[in-house]
């Protein structure tokens, strides 16, 4: 069993991109690395298993586009994807072929697909390129999973793998070129640096701009430079409302201790979208919307008070205010009621909460039911084990004198609203 403290509730300033280190930490030559354009030059073999490709001819392929897909075992975002990815392979088999590439030998992945029942149900069976060191060299990384789009011998595009659709295979199939947004995991934000590289004095300003190629996603984050001394304020490649989001969480009484979720966010905006992926569309919603901020000042303050300008200057340049209040919504009450001993079945993949907050906070990760509100605060344990509806649920809790509720409840939202 798992024991779970209050730092469960810093989950709640994540931004959900769900990605796993590719490989143990390791010196990484980017010399060697491969860009947009270059030549791709393979190995003379690799080591493969599993799928239909025995041997791979790198020559015959250049008439298919070819898709390398980067992986890890421990990676839930990249094993969610090749249900997906196998399905691609097997509509366009004729244009396309797909090669999963790991880094780990042939016994760990012998074992690791023997004892994963999602792919299993899936009928997963991609080709694997393992115990790689070559290509992880031309396309390094530190986050998977992470995807080259390979065609004529050409790099085509380094990109996330929500962007391995079949639009975008046949558009680079028929038509040569796909114009995707960049993966670098090494990139760097340094927007004053970019807009200001005719002088060669750093000077203080705030910058804003819209989604920079290359760059990885980053929340807040404040540093001072050891040269010139400025204080430096910056996020990267966030929605708007994620940017204001870790804004309000750095400013000192106002940290929001509960999941972010949908039901906590309210816009008062013509265009919603604008603000965040409420679609889900990933890397494409991005490219088009998603902001970088940075400003650069000499002055020392607090995080609490440089947050309260980070604040305002969203608020000007957007034309919008942002505020916290109590709403009525939808609620999962956890309330008092009689002790009720626990008579199920044994527990599986039980985990102890210590207090009802941090139960409340990991129920509203699962997402599985509203959000949670904690009429009960109690700090004693609570072990809970896997469940399947709210009965079974109840079923544990009891044993705590808690019962879990559908009902409406006042709780804090997250509210943006456009202002004239």
């Amino acid at each position: 069993m798992k024991h779970l403290k209050l730092i469960a509730l810093q989950i709640c300033l994540l931004i959900t991109f769900s990605t796993a280190h590719a490989q143990p930490n390791q010196k990484v030559d980017l010399s060697k690395a491969l860009k947009v354009g270059d030549t791709f030059t393979p190995l003379s073999s690799v080591q493969l298993m599993r799928g239909e490709v025995k041997k791979i001819d790198w020559k015959a392929l250049e008439n298919k586009v070819v898709i390398l897909d980067f992986f890890d075992t421990f990676c839930g975002t990249c094993i969610q994807s090749m249900p997906e990815l196998q399905e691609l392979q097997h509509k366009l088999k004729d244009k396309l072929q797909i090669f999963n590439v790991a880094w780990q030998d042939k016994a760990t992945l012998d074992k690791f697909y023997a004892t994963n029942a999602f792919l299993k149900e899936n009928n997963v069976n991609l080709s694997v390129i393992f115990a790689d060191k070559y290509l992880k060299e031309r396309f390094p990384h530190q986050s998977a999973p992470h995807v080259i789009f390979l065609f004529k011998g050409k790099v085509h595009a380094v990109t996330g793998n929500r962007l391995v659709t079949e639009e975008n295979i046949l558009k680079l199939y028929n038509t040569g070129t796909v114009s995707l947004p960049l993966k670098d995991d090494f990139g760097k934000g340094d927007l004053a640096g970019q807009i200001d590289n005719a002088s060669q004095k750093t000077r203080e300003g705030v910058w804003i701009t819209g989604y920079q190629d290359g760059v990885p996603a980053e929340s807040m984050r404040i540093k001072k430079d050891s040269i010139s001394g400025l204080i430096k304020t910056s996020f990267y490649n966030v929605s708007i409302f994620d940017a204001i989001q870790f804004t309000w969480a750095k400013i000192r009484g106002t940290q929001a201790k509960y999941i972010p979720r949908a039901e906590r966010r309210v816009y008062k905006v013509k265009n919603p979208d604008r603000y965040a992926d409420l679609s889900n569309i990933g890397d494409m919603w991005y490219s088009k919307n998603a902001i970088c901020y940075e400003r650069l000042d000499k002055i020392e303050r607090a995080d609490s008070a440089r947050a309260r300008i980070v604040l305002n200057d969203l608020h000007i340049f957007f034309g919008i205010r942002s505020y916290k209040t109590m709403k009525e919504i939808d609620c999962l009450i956890f309330k008092p009621c009689p002790i009720k001993p626990y008579t199920g079945k044994m527990l599986e993949g039980a985990m102890i909460y210590s207090g009802t907050d941090v139960l409340a906070t990991m129920t509203d990760l699962g997402e599985q039911f509203p959000p949670a509100l904690d009429l009960v605060k109690s700090d004693q344990k609570i072990t809970i084990g896997a469940y399947t509806n709210l009965v079974e649920f109840n079923e544990q809790l009891a044993a705590y004198g808690i019962e879990a509720v559908l009902g409406r409840g006042m709780q804090e939202v997250l509210v943006i609203e456009e202002v004239n």
